[in-house]
């Protein structure tokens, strides 16, 4: 009867993390940890930080009616000055 509870358990343990996937998250960190090889100390925590947060996403604003000038929109026959 141990034996076979010991099988058993053996089977449960080895069978948990195939079923297990990780999370996007995790994968990012894998995937960043990868291209950090060989970086050390600030420049590591630097390109980390970087790598985890993703492309920089542009902040202009999306006008329906005149066009973008800086953080707001102005009419389409106005000059923006910033």
């Amino acid at each position: 009867m141990k034996k076979y509870l010991i099988a058993v358990a053996v089977l449960i343990a080895l069978a948990a993390p195939a079923g297990a996937q990780a999370n996007p998250q995790q994968q990012k960190m894998t995937e960043c940890n990868a291209q950090a090889k060989g970086m050390t100390g600030d420049a590591r925590k630097s390109f980390m930080g970087s790598c985890l947060r993703g492309p920089a996403e542009t902040k202009a604003p999306h006008c329906t009616k005149g066009k973008p000038c800086g953080n707001s929109c102005i009419a389409q026959d106005k000059v923006c000055h910033k």
